[in-house]
C-alpha cells in the first residue's frame, strides 16, 4: 500500500530549501500551498498577501493607482525576502515568474513549481474573485492569452505539475510525489541504493495535452491516488489481452468498477498480429455496441500491442475520447506507454497507420512485472539500453555494471531503469512531440534495422520487438563505425553488453520459418517511415551517448553490414 506520508517524510528529509508554486491565476497555489505547509511543518506565505499587509491596501487598488509595474517590483522584492527564510512554501502570484531577475532568483534559491489546469477549471475558479487582469474582456480569452505569453516563463520551473480536474488533497499528493520523483532523478548513486520511494510521479510536458506518469508499486490497487476526480463516474471501456487477463485485469476491474458508471472489458489476442485493421474495427464496433460517448475513458492494460491499439481507436472512437495506459511489461513501460504515438500495421510494415494522441495517464505498476518470463525482461531492457546509447553515457555505464540486478527483479535497480527511461522519453517528447525537428526520432535508434527483421519473422512471436532492438542496435552502431564515426571499441561495448545478459545481437540467432535474405530486409526497410525521398535513414552514434540522423545511405553498405550478421 502506498502511503504519502512516506513521500512526505523523504521531502522533509532531502529538501533544504523553499518551495515556490507559481502558475496562473486560479490554479490553487494557495490553497494547494497551505496544504503542503501543514503538512510538511513549514512556514507558508503569500506574496500577494505579503505585499497587502506591507503597503496596506489591496492588490486592485495597487494596480489600479500605482501600475503593474510598481506591484511587480513590489513582488521581486517581497520574494527575494521570503526566498531566505529556509524550508517553506511560496506562492507567487500569475506574473511574478515573468520578471526575469525574480525568475533567476526563485531558481536559483528553490524548488520552483509550476502548478498548471486547464483554461476551463482556470476561468471557473476565478469567475467570483476580484482579479485586476480580467475585469476587462472575456475572461477565456484572457486567460488563454495570459498563458500563452507565460507558458515560456513556466516552463523554466524545475518541476512541471497537472491539475486536471483534481481537489486540492489531490493537487498537494500529486506534489509531493512529483518533488519526489525530481530529488529521486538528481540524486547521487549512494543515495539511490538507499532511497527507493514506494510511487513517484513526473509530467510528461506538451503543449496541447500535459499529462502525468505514475511509478511505483501496487499503483493499480489504488485509483483513487491516479485517476483524476473527474474522470470519475464515467464509463470505461477495458482493453486487455489473454495473458494479462487473468494475471492483472480481471483484479484491476473489481478495483475500478466503485469509482465509474459502468466497466466494459474486451480481451484480444496477445501478439503484434493484433495490430490490425480487423481488429481494430472489432474494438470500435464492441465501444459503439457498448455505448461509448464523448465522455467515456479508455484503459489500456496490456503490453505495447494493446496500448498502441487501443490509444488508436481512442483517438479515432467520437473524434477522440479520454484514454489511460496501463502498460504491464517491462517494454511498454519504458517505451510505447509514454509519448502519445498510436498505431496499428500494415501487411506489409510495422505502425505505418497511426495518429499522435496523447493519454489522460500513464499507470506503471512494477508488481506487474514480477511474472513476466525473463525473455520479456530482456526485451524491455533493450529499449532501456537505448537511452544510454542515445543521450547518456553515464546511464549506460551504469547498467554496465547493475544491468544483470535489475533483470533480476532488483526493486532498487529497477525502479531506477523505469524512471530513467521515462525521465528520458519526456524530456524528448517534450522538445518535439510530433517529430518535427528530428529530436524524436533519435529514439528510433536500432529501428530501422529492427522493423525489418520483425516483418521478416512475421508477428507470430519468433521475434519479440526488444529482441529487434537490440539486434537493430548492433546494426546501427556497426554502421555508425563505418561511416566514420563511433569507435571500433565502443561498437564492441554495446555488443558485448547485449550478448552477455543473453540478448539476440545477430541475424543469424533469429530463427525465421522461411529463408531471409539481404534484399528481403532492405526491402522492408524500403517502406520504414523514416525513409523519405532521399533513400534510407538512419539513427547512428557520433559516439555512446550522442546520436543524430543519417540520411542518403548507401544501399550497398547496408547491405554489407546485414551480410556479416547473417
Amino acid at each position: 500500500m502506498i502511503e504519502i506520508e512516506h513521500c512526505q517524510e523523504d521531502v522533509k528529509k532531502l529538501l533544504e530549501r523553499p518551495i515556490v508554486l507559481v502558475g496562473m491565476m486560479g490554479v490553487g497555489k494557495t490553497t494547494v500551498g497551505r496544504l503542503l505547509a501543514s503538512r510538511l511543518g513549514w512556514a507558508f506565505y503569500d506574496t500577494d498577501d505579503e505585499i497587502v499587509r506591507l503597503v496596506g491596501k489591496s492588490i486592485s487598488d495597487i494596480f489600479s493607482e500605482d501600475g503593474e509595474p510598481a506591484f511587480r517590483e513590489l513582488e521581486r522584492t517581497t520574494i527575494k525576502h521570503l526566498l531566505s527564510q529556509g524550508p517553506c512554501i511560496i506562492s507567487c502570484g500569475g506574473g511574478g515568474f515573468t520578471v526575469p531577475e525574480t525568475t533567476q532568483a526563485i531558481k536559483e534559491r528553490s524548488l520552483a513549481l509550476w502548478m498548471d489546469a486547464p483554461i476551463h477549471l482556470l476561468v471557473d475558479r476565478t469567475k467570483s474573485g476580484d482579479r485586476p487582469l480580467l475585469k476587462h474582456g472575456n475572461p477565456e480569452d484572457v486567460l488563454q492569452n495570459l498563458l500563452d505569453r507565460r507558458r515560456v516563463y513556466y516552463a523554466q520551473a524545475h518541476v512541471h505539475v497537472l491539475d486536471d480536474g483534481l481537489t486540492p488533497d489531490e493537487m498537494a499528493n500529486r506534489v509531493l510525489l512529483q518533488i519526489r520523483e525530481y530529488l529521486y532523478d538528481r540524486a547521487s548513486d549512494q543515495e539511490k541504493e538507499s532511497f527507493v520511494p514506494d510511487a513517484m510521479c513526473m509530467t510528461v510536458t506538451v503543449t496541447d495535452r500535459s499529462y502525468p506518469i505514475f511509478i511505483g508499486s501496487g499503483l493499480i490497487k489504488q485509483p483513487e491516488l491516479w485517476l483524476a476526480h473527474e474522470l470519475q463516474g464515467r464509463d470505461a471501456f477495458i482493453i486487455t489481452d489473454y495473458n494479462v487477463r487473468e494475471r492483472i485485469t480481471d483484479s484491476f476491474v473489481k478495483t475500478l468498477k466503485p469509482l465509474m458508471k459502468s466497466v466494459s472489458m474486451m480481451e484480444l489476442a496477445p501478439g503484434e498480429q493484433t495490430k490490425s485493421f480487423e481488429r481494430y474495427q472489432a474494438v470500435l464496433e464492441w465501444m459503439i455496441d457498448n455505448g461509448v460517448k464523448r465522455d467515456s475513458v479508455v484503459f489500456a492494460v496490456g503490453g505495447g500491442v494493446i496500448g498502441d491499439l487501443a490509444g488508436f481507436a481512442a483517438a479515432t472512437i467520437m473524434r477522440g475520447v479520454d484514454f489511460i495506459q496501463v502498460p504491464t511489461t517491462l517494454l511498454s513501460q519504458v517505451d510505447s506507454s509514454v509519448g502519445g504515438k498510436a498505431a496499428i500495421n500494415s501487411k506489409s510494415a510495422k505502425n505505418i497507420v497511426g495518429t499522435f494522441y496523447q493519454p489522460r495517464t500513464v499507470v506503471i505498476d512494477l508488481d506487474t512485472l514480477m511474472t513476466l518470463p525473463r525473455r520479456e525482461w530482456l526485451s524491455g531492457y533493450a529499449e532501456i539500453v537505448k537511452y544510454g546509447l542515445i543521450g547518456d553515457e553515464a546511464f549506460f555505464e551504469w547498467l554496465g555494471e547493475n544491468g544483470a540486478l535489475m533483470l533480476d527483479g532488483n526493486l532498487s535497480q529497477t525502479m531506477r531503469a523505469i524512471e530513467t527511461g521515462c525521465h528520458k522519453k519526456a524530456e524528448i517528447v517534450a522538445k518535439d512531440e510530433k517529430e518535427k525537428s528530428g529530436e524524436r526520432a533519435l529514439l528510433n535508434f536500432g529501428h530501422t534495422f529492427a522493423h525489418a527483421l520483425e516483418a521478416n519473422a512475421g508477428y507470430d512471436g519468433t521475434l519479440l520487438h526488444g529482441e529487434a532492438v537490440s539486434i537493430g542496435m548492433v546494426l546501427a552502431a556497426r554502421l555508425s563505425q563505418r561511416l566514420g564515426y563511433l569507435a571500433q571499441d565502443d561498437v564492441d561495448k554495446i555488443y558485448n553488453h547485449l550478448h552477455f545478459l543473453g540478448l539476440k545481437t545477430e541475424i543469424r540467432d533469429v530463427e525465421f520459418k522461411t529463408p531471409v535474405t539481404v534484399n528481403d530486409l532492405i526491402s522492408a526497410m524500403k517502406k520504414d517511415k523514416k525513409t523519405d525521398v532521399h533513400g534510407l535513414k538512419f539513427v547512428v552514434l557520433k559516439r555512446i551517448g550522442v546520436a543524430d540522423l543519417e540520411s542518403s545511405v548507401d544501399e550497398a553498405l547496408v547491405a554489407s553490414i546485414l551480410e556479416g550478421s547473417m
